[in-house]
């Protein structure tokens, strides 16, 4: 019986549906995976039809409809919309005019692009390219732009591009075993966008592994390295450099070197520039005050527009007036509602219409400037093709604290300001207040200006002592703009606060964990860093003295809601043998499963001089926390406080302990097991417990790694300390 077509996935159905046969077994066949054809299509007659393409096809093991569906994702990608418009444009610049004309000859656009995968498979990759970089720069994600310098090269051409060369300082700049490539194509002017290069640098990303099954029944790891690509965009004519990849990192390596390589910028004298935009300063008011430039003089300067996005990001709220109406007084009277909400939330879009004319002009015409700012930091001012304008709305956003240059961290900065680092990664939460960040010693001014923490708002609500109660209290702001006035539940005045204690910030977690995972990789010298779950990021294996082991790094151990399931994680993951976790905080656990922890701060030494990751120290640290793994050779349990225990028996890993009745259950055991009668009777051993059960004092998840190896059920109702024996039935 055929596999019903239903499970085919949608794109792998339109290509069967829509594509002659014929070219849908051209497809097929130019499917490549790591070991050759994904299909072999011998057993498929060359003049089949459509019906019998299906049949076959629906006998596929589902791994490998997996693996077609998302080839059949990316040549319908390149055939819808703009997809098929990127395809077009690269089409007509990477390809000769015979093949060009082949190209048009196809049925449709979905023929145009299974023909440039099947013919041209380069050429579809940089169409591929070159369509994520259009929704990148539109979208503004994964996506940073830069602005290069006034001397270098006005025109670069791909053709003048050394490839080789520029792959090459690329792979040393990220630091990658692997060979890397790259092409480069000519982007011809369009109604958005003036000509520009584009270069795709294609690398291999970290080491994964998946689990194959084989003929024969048996299991089998296969290791692969997942492509992974950056995207490089030069417009001449703006000076802007746009390069879009998944890391910060990596987008801001290569944008370096592309500098360097490429327009031979000398980035020491002059480093690229970067702006950060934000919105904040429109909660408070739309009054722009008008600056004093010496070059030209601002006649006026007003907001006409102001984009609301409430509650999700398709609805929208849009106000528009002209430039001589106050658009404040609008807002607040006829969208009060959606105003108090945005000045809480953000707004995301702003408009602002400047006049202006040369400075001692009098009777010169006056000139009107239109600036647009996004809550996802973008500004059309980088897209004005007068670098006077660019320069002169440069200017005005800075002067209104609308835009400021992001200044990314400095090898000798990140060493600096490691133990911040280290403090913002290991923070349990998401958002923190400025009282905190001050009282750990963060610099939180360098921090917002590197792009790690941004400033979200400010507590409405807070708890204070009153009367040796602690009650609510509402913060208001003061008639001094440092402080906020707090009033109580009754509205009486409670003094004031710093306005500055009680901003919250937001912590980039990604950009954040790039920064530290990047600098103690170098430090370790592993191959890689990469961050597995919320808590948990791995280093590969990695030599620690004489010894190769795996090393992982994790955060907000002490904090965490439910340590034990880290320490279940990390028993699963002693198939790689005893390993080194580097907690990032401070934590009274010696271990996760068999893995030795050590408190990063104790090992690292952090300063202008550059961050040392101290080897013998780190081989010592890890050497003792081994002695605890192995050396007991009598059962004992170790009380760290009253929720947290490490029991200790021969022939086992330690377990951690998380509850006290846990801790008095094995201390029972252990008491009994000394004394020579190991057994006890359940309800000895349950005495004073809610629980009737042993059982019932752990999860599921957790009872399977206890039963038979720390506790034994001897006989009913009885159990015993230590694993399983032949002699207990």
């Amino acid at each position: 019986m055929s596999r019903p077509r239903h499970l085919f996935g949608p794109n792998l159905s339109r290509v069967i549906d829509l594509v002659p046969p014929e070219m849908g077994r051209e497809l097929i066949a130019a499917m490549r995976g790591a070991d050759g054809p994904v299909v072999d299509l011998s057993g498929l007659a060359h003049d089949a039809d459509r019906p019998a393409l299906s049949e076959y096809l629906s006998g596929l093991d589902q791994e490998i409809l997996e693996q077609m569906e998302a080839v059949s994702r990316q040549v319908v990608d390149l055939s819808d919309g703009k997809g098929a418009t990127s395809l077009n444009t690269v089409v007509t610049r990477k390809m000769y005019n015979t093949d060009i004309e082949s190209f048009e000859d196809q049925l449709d656009d979905l023929c145009r692009s299974i023909w440039v995968f099947v013919n041209f498979p380069d050429v579809f990759d940089d169409a591929r390219s070159f369509h994520t970089a259009r929704r990148y720069r539109e979208h503004g994600k994964l996506y940073s732009a830069f602005e290069v310098a006034d001397d270098v090269p006005r025109e670069v051409t791909a053709d003048e591009i050394d490839l080789d060369d520029l792959s090459e300082r690329i792979r040393a700049a990220l630091d990658l075993k692997a060979k890397t490539s790259a092409t480069a194509i000519d982007l011809l002017e369009t109604k958005t966008h003036p000509p520009s290069v584009m270069v795709a640098i294609r690398h291999g990303g970290a080491l994964s592994s998946i689990q194959d099954h084989r003929d024969d029944g048996l299991r089998t790891t296969l290791y692969f390295r997942p492509a992974n690509e950056a995207i490089l965009i030069y417009t001449p004519s703006l000076r802007r450099l746009e390069v879009c990849a998944t890391g910060y990192t990596v987008r801001e390596k290569t944008s370096r070197t592309f500098a360097e390589a490429v327009l031979g910028q000398d980035l020491s004298k002059k480093p690229l520039a970067q702006w950060n935009y934000s919105l904040e300063r429109f909660k408070k008011s739309f009054f722009l005050p008008l600056p004093d430039f010496d070059d030209v003089e601002i006649l006026s300067a007003a907001v006409t527009e102001i984009e609301m996005r409430p509650g999700n990001w398709k609805r929208r709220v849009l106000l528009q007036v002209t430039a001589d109406d106050d658009i404040e007084d609008f807002a607040e009277r006829y969208m009060t509602t959606a105003l108090a909400a945005a000045r809480v939330s953000g707004f995301s879009r702003i408009k602002v219409v400047t006049t202006y004319r040369p400075r001692g002009a009098k009777d010169a015409k006056s000139e009107t400037l239109a600036l647009w700012v996004n809550s996802i930091n973008a500004s059309n001012v980088q897209n004005a093709r007068d670098p006077n304008l660019r320069d002169l709305g440069t200017r005005l956003l800075a002067h209104w604290g609308v835009m400021e240059e992001q200044r990314l961290l400095r090898p000798e900065e990140t060493s600096r300001h490691f133990e911040s680092l280290l403090f913002l990664y290991d923070y349990p939460e998401d958002e923190v207040e400025g009282r905190i960040l001050k009282a750990a010693g963060v610099d939180i001014n360098r921090m917002q200006s590197a792009k790690l923490i941004a400033r979200k708002g400010r507590q409405q609500i807070v708890l204070v002592e009153d009367d040796d109660d602690v009650i609510e209290a509402e913060l208001e702001t003061d008639e001094r703009p440092a402080d906020l006035s707090v009033t109580g539940e009754f509205g009486e005045d409670l003094g004031t606060v710093s306005a500055s204690d009680h901003t919250v910030y937001l912590i980039d977690r990604v950009y954040l964990a790039e920064v530290v995972l990047d600098a103690l990789r170098a430090e370790l010298g592993a191959r890689s860093a990469s961050t597995e779950t919320d808590h948990i990021a791995s280093f590969g294996a990695v030599e620690i003295g004489e010894q190769r082991m795996p090393v992982y790094l994790v955060r907000s151990l002490a904090s965490h809601p439910r340590p034990e399931l880290l320490d279940l994680e990390f028993r699963r993951r002693h198939v790689g043998g005893p390993g080194l976790v580097l907690a990032t905080g401070d934590t009274k656990i010696p271990y996760l499963g068999s893995y030795a922890v050590v408190q990063l701060r104790k090992v690292v030494t952090c300063g202008d001089e550059g961050l040392v990751l101290e080897p013998e120290a780190l081989e010592q640290a890890w050497r003792l926390g081994q002695s605890l793994v192995t050396a007991s050779d009598a059962p004992m349990i170790i009380r760290h406080d009253h929720s947290f225990s490490t029991l200790q028996v021969p022939g086992q890993p330690p377990f951690n302990v998380f509850g006290e009745k846990q801790a008095i259950m094995f201390e029972r055991l252990i008491e009994a097991s000394r004394s020579g009668v190991p057994d006890v009777r359940t309800g000895t051993l349950m005495q004073g417990m809610v629980s009737k059960s042993p059982m019932l004092l752990f999860s599921s998840t957790a009872w399977k790694e206890v039963k038979d190896h720390y506790l034994t059920q001897a006989r009913p109702k009885s159990w015993r300390l230590g694993p399983a024996s032949p002699d207990v039935i």
